[in-house]
């Protein structure tokens, strides 16, 4: 039994929370159409992680969801839970017992529980691959798969045999392969798409690295003539510089001499000018004096004036005020009288209102004490109440505990004995260590061997890939190589047919040209270019014959390369041997043609050429002998001057010059030419050995990856063993523990049972005679209340408080009456004594004017008058004879001024000057900056610069110059012109190369890496390709020897077979079914009846599910079109596959339901909603 239970909440027509639990053999589920049975297929199906809603008959995730009725609302989530028995270990969980939910939202939002814990989908389909639960298509059997089995095509019927050979997992993994090997074909295009990307970017690189060198070789030489120019304009900066401060000093000094004379001159001037401006303060000050004296005299005169007019008005408002004091005195009086009236009527009330309250406070204190009574008396009814229905409560909850112990004491009695497997089991579990030691052996055996061939294979790649570098970069030197080979080819060739194509023969017919025959020593060689001349460009040919050929055709040749054209042939005559006799002569080198190499064939040519040419040693030697010489000899000497037989002197003759020096770089080029051929064949060589070592060494590390394979595939071989054993270890483990444990648990649970039952009937005795008690105590407490009056003394409460608040509104009209008095009586006292202190005022007012102090005031003031006259008037002659002396003073003052002006013009032309300097020399240090960058610059001893950096080992110092080398400033100007003609530049064109060039070299090595992982890949799908079709094929076979036997059960006779369409290819085969019935002929599936069609179809699952058992299988209305015969012989069968598999049938047929070990009812409430019933079996048949 694999299946114990389903628990559905809220899923479709399941609103109430509902459980079926499921035995092993067969459980039947059944009831009228309508009522919900297929809606738990459904829900096994929405539970194991079907997604596909048509399957499920929905077309949302809200149709999971109870939608409710008229009569019952709908539910806001639907759950289905089933619990699977793990004891055996056949889930790879480590639970005995394992719960697998659903949950989900009408926000379509779904839920994976396992064992309460919430998990991804992926995990739940994880779980159950290896069990067969999570791809099966026949683990739940509806009439479309019934009716689908057999109107399937061939190829597309494969997939129930695919799953009953448990190849859908290979298929799995070989999609999974597949898409690994496209990506991997599509990342090896991607990289050789980069990688010709890459290759013109890595050429551009070359080009701009190459440049970037250039451009800082010249920035550098330009840098090195920018110093030393840049030292000789900061030295004669420096000196200009010293020459502008020294002259602003000497104006400076003159200045300050000018200036100290002014100011001294400025100083007599000041003290005049200060005693000046005392003796004007001191005058003005008396005339100010003076004049406030004056007003003083008349501000008295008018002020004694005012005040006799003031005292007489003072007197009269005096006499005034004191008529008008008795009558205030008067009105003050009466105010007091009434006030006291009206106090001693405010003390009456007051009295009156305390007497009242008094007696209402004394009431109050007895109604407090009566309420207070009243109060206890229903607080302790009220809790009598609350004692009483606790009591109830805990009552009941003693009989419900104790109805449930004596249910789980049944429950525990009535639960088989585990058998404890540790007997049996030990000699399993010796084995099983013994094999699990040898398997840890065996991994670790392996893997130090494949440890040690990775290692080797690694160090082998590594210098693989070095040699493939070292190949690369040599190629592309060799690449290199064979241009600049072909160039020189190019140029050798262009030279040597030069000759032929100037004198159209064939080229076997000319030597060469005679400046390419020859070799001139050094010391010789421009004496011997004068003598020859043009002659040196001439072209030898073999014989006369071509030499007039060769002649012919330049006379009718329209235009060439060569204006003029020199032929020379080697068979003409030999010039006579009568030169002149030189010997015993001083001064003489010898005859030319004696010191010039040639070949045997060129040498009569060289001597009829050079025969008559003598080389002496100088010009006076060569004069002397050749002016008796006949023409046609000529004497030579070092420096190129002929001196012709007759004594004919020729200066500057040396035009062969050139000739000689092109046929000097033509043998160059040719020696160039071989030496790079040589070059060319050893690099060759060289890369082809080192082609053979890289071919060996790949070979090398291909053995070494198929050993690496052998070695991963035997230690995944072992670690599968390996885990094999100890899975099994684990689950005999588990298996004895849960047996000691649920025996133990067992054993605990039935003490503790007992012993809670106990204490149970003791709480249930308890708590009924507390409730006797309380019952009796709420009576009694009740009865007590109703005695207790409360009326009578609220109504006299009542009448003491109008009482109480009538003699309050007395108390406060008195007091009203009392403070209007008051206010009354402040009015009056108020106003007397505003009279008295304005009375009082004026009083003082006018003892305050007094009578004759005014008049002797007046006399005092002219008196002062007087003394500031005798004082002022000497004062202001000595002030006329101080102006006249500052006068004289301010016009020396002038001159003075004006020299010393002057000299600070000078000055400030001086400073300018030197400002204009120190403007230069830090524009030019700006320059030097600019140009230089860091540099150290030499500063005088005056001179204010930047504080040094504290990096005077790498910042180099400027030189000091006195003279600039010749063309320096052209030279710069030259190099500036051609770092502007070169433009921009990348500096970082090395950098990027390297980097480019690294990422080459790498996705040149990822190449490698991707060809044999699609390799690798290709062989993964070869072998499980193998692998599920040795599966596919030994699984038909199988079911076709049972599909013949269930068919014949079914039917009664007849025979059923299956065929492959295409033995020769299992991986893309399908399967046919072949069916012939009792006492017919075979015949097409389409003609076969309902019955027939699902018995056959049956024939075929039932064969499936006897091959591949799965752990649980139900099968919903598979009997629907069979007749009472049939159903018989399907019972049959289904009752043999019970044995072996636990089946769930979902059936209206009664005589399927006689297989049935375990029967539910199913029916629709008028809410909507379906119940389920658990009936017996041979009841519902006796009913039916």
């Amino acid at each position: 039994m694999k299946l114990r239970k389903l628990s559905l909440q809220g899923y479709k027509t399941f609103a109430s929370k509902t459980e079926f639990v499921f035995d092993s053999g067969i459980t039947a589920i059944v009831g009228p159409n309508g009522s919900g049975k297929s809606n738990i297929a459904d829900a096994l199906r929405w539970v194991l992680g079907e997604q596909s809603y048509g399957t499920l008959r929905a077309r949302r995730s809200a149709d999971m969801i109870f939608a409710g009725s008229q009569q019952r609302a709908r539910a806001g989530m639907a759950q289905a839970t089933i619990t699977l028995d793990n004891s055996d270990g056949w889930l790879p969980i480590d639970f005995t017992e394992v719960e697998i939910a659903r949950r989900s939202f009408r926000s379509g939002e779904n839920e994976y529980l396992i064992n309460g814990r919430q998990v991804r989908l992926k995990d739940v389909a994880e779980l159950l691959a290896t069990s067969g639960l999570a791809e099966r298509t026949y683990t739940i059997i509806g009439q479309g798969l019934v009716d689908q089995a057999l109107s399937l095509r061939s190829d597309e019927r494969r997939a129930l045999f695919e799953e009953a050979a448990g190849i859908t997992h290979y298929k799995s993994r070989r999609a999974e392969t597949l898409r690994r090997l496209e990506e991997t074909q599509r990342n090896l295009q991607r990289v050789h798409d980069i990688l010709e990307e890459l290759r013109p970017r890595l050429t551009s690189l070359k080009r701009q690295a190459t440049r970037t060198r250039n451009y800082e070789q010249i920035s550098a030489d330009l840098r090195e003539l920018l110093r030393v120019w840049y030292g000789y304009k900061w030295e004669q900066a420096k000196h200009d510089l010293r020459a502008a401060r020294s002259a602003a000093a000497a104006a400076e000094h003159s200045w300050s001499t000018a200036r100290a004379e002014l100011l001294a001159h400025q100083g007599r001037i000041d003290d005049v000018q200060g005693r000046l401006t005392l003796a004007q303060q001191q005058a003005a000050e008396l005339q100010s004096r003076r004049d406030r004296l004056r007003q003083d005299v008349e501000t008295a005169r008018r002020t004694h004036a005012v005040h006799r007019e003031r005292r007489a008005a003072l007197q009269r408002q005096i006499s005034e005020a004191g008529s008008e004091t008795p009558f205030l005195e008067q009105s003050a009086q009466t105010a007091r009288g009434e006030l006291e009236a009206a106090t001693a009527g405010l003390l009456a009330a007051r009295t009156e209102l305390q007497t009242h309250q008094t007696h209402l406070q004394e009431f109050h204190v007895a109604f407090e004490s009566h309420r207070a009574a009243i109060a206890r008396e229903q607080a302790a009814v009220d809790r009598a109440e609350s004692e009483r229905r606790q009591a109830q409560i805990a009552l009941a909850q003693a009989q419900g505990q104790l109805a449930q112990l004596r249910l789980r004491l049944e429950e525990l009695a009535n639960e088989p004995e585990l058998v404890d497997p540790a007997d049996e089991g030990k000699t399993t579990s010796v084995a099983l260590e013994s094999a699990a030691t040898d398997a840890q052996q065996e991994v670790g055996r392996l893997q130090a061997a494949r440890q040690t061939v990775n290692r080797n294979r690694e160090a082998d790649v590594g210098r693989l890939k070095s040699l493939r570098r070292g190949l690369r970069d040599a190629d592309q030197q060799l690449n290199k190589l064979r241009n600049d080979l072909a160039r020189q080819e190019e140029r050798v060739a262009q030279l040597e047919r030069r000759g032929p194509r100037a004198i159209q023969l064939e080229p076997e017919a000319v030597v060469g040209r005679l400046a390419g025959l020859i070799r001139i020593p050094r010391q010789y060689e421009t004496a011997i270019v004068a003598a020859l001349g043009e002659r040196l460009a001439a072209w030898l040919v073999t014989d006369s014959d071509g030499l007039w050929r060769a002649v012919a055709a330049a006379r009718h040749r329209r235009e060439g390369s060569e204006a003029r054209l020199l032929l020379a042939a080697l068979d003409a005559p030999a010039r006579p041997d009568s030169r002149p006799d030189v010997a015993g002569e001083s001064g003489v080198i010898g005859w030319a043609d004696d010191h010039v190499q040639t070949n045997e064939s060129v040498a009569p040519l060289l001597g009829r050429l050079l025969g008559g040419v003598l080389l002496v040693k100088d010009a006076p030697t060569g004069y002397r002998l050749a002016a008796g010489w006949p023409p046609g000899y000529v004497a030579v000497d070092p420096e190129g001057v002929l001196i012709h037989g007759g004594g004919l002197v020729e200066v500057g003759a040396a035009a062969g010059d050139g000739i000689l020096a092109g046929e000097t770089r033509r043998r160059d080029e040719a020696t160039r030419l071989d030496e790079m051929r040589a070059t060319l064949t050893q690099r060759e060589n060289e890369l082809v050995e080192r082609q053979a070592e890289i071919d060996r060494l790949q070979e090398q590390i291909d053995e070494r990856a198929d050993e690496e394979r052998q070695l991963i595939r035997r230690e995944t071989e072992a670690a599968q063993a390996l885990a094999e054993a100890r899975r099994q270890l684990d689950q005999l483990r588990r298996q004895r523990e849960f047996a000691i444990r649920r025996r133990d648990e067992r054993a605990a649970a039935r003490a503790q049972a007992e012993a809670r039952m106990a204490q149970a009937e003791a709480t249930i005795a308890d708590q009924t005679d507390r409730l006797t008690r309380l019952e009796a105590s709420v009576t009694e407490t009740r009865g007590r209340l109703a005695a207790l009056p409360s009326g009578e003394v609220e109504q006299q409460q009542q009448s003491l408080r109008q009482y109480v608040a009538t003699a309050q509104t007395i108390l406060a009209g008195r007091q009203a009456v009392v403070d209007s008095r008051r206010a009354t009586l402040n009015q009056a006292e108020g106003q007397l004594n505003r009279l008295r202190l304005r009375l009082s005022g004026l009083q003082e007012q006018l003892d305050a004017l007094g009578n004759g102090e005014d008049e002797t005031s007046i006399v005092g003031l002219e008196q002062e008058l007087d003394q500031i006259r005798d004082t002022l008037d000497p004062l202001l002659v000595s002030m006329e004879t101080d102006r006249s002396l500052l006068t004289s003073l301010q016009a020396k003052s002038a001159g003075l001024q004006r020299h010393a002006h002057d000299l600070e013009s000078h000055l400030t032309q001086a400073g300018i000057r030197q400002t204009r300097h120190e403007n230069q020399i830090e524009g030019l240090q700006e320059r030097i900056r600019a140009d230089l960058g860091l540099v150290s610059l030499s500063y005088d001893a005056e001179q204010t610069g930047a504080p040094p950096l504290p990096m005077q080992e790498i910042i180099e110092e400027l030189p000091a110059v006195t003279e600039l080398p010749p063309d320096i400033e052209e030279n710069i100007h030259h190099y500036r012109g051609q770092l502007q003609r070169m433009g921009p530049v990348n500096p970082d064109a090395p950098t990027e190369l390297q980097t480019t060039e690294e990422r080459y070299d790498f996705l040149t090595q990822q190449v490698g890496d991707l060809t044999e992982t699609d390799a690798q890949l290709r062989q993964v799908i070869a072998e499980l390709d193998e692998l599920t079709s040795k599966a596919f094929a030994k699984t038909v076979e199988e079911v076709n020897g049972i599909f013949d036997v269930t068919f014949q059960q079914l039917f009664g006779g007849g025979s059923g077979r299956l065929t492959m369409t295409d033995p020769d290819d299992p991986t893309s085969s399908g399967v046919e079914i072949i069916a012939r019935l009792p006492n017919r002929r075979e015949q097409g599936l389409a003609l076969l009846s309902g019955g027939e069609r699902s018995l056959t179809a049956a024939a075929l699952i039932f064969s499936l599910l006897k091959v591949a058992p799965p752990p649980f299988c139900v099968l919903d209305e598979v009997d629907a079109a069979l007749d009472e015969a049939n159903v018989t012989r399907f019972r049959d069968v289904l009752r043999e596959l019970g044995r072996h598999t636990q089946f769930i049938l979902i059936t209206h047929n009664r005589g399927t339901v006689q297989a049935a070990n375990t029967l539910y009812g199913v029916s629709m409430q008028p809410d909507s909603s379906s119940q389920v019933i658990s009936i017996k079996p041979e009841e519902y048949l006796r009913h039916a």
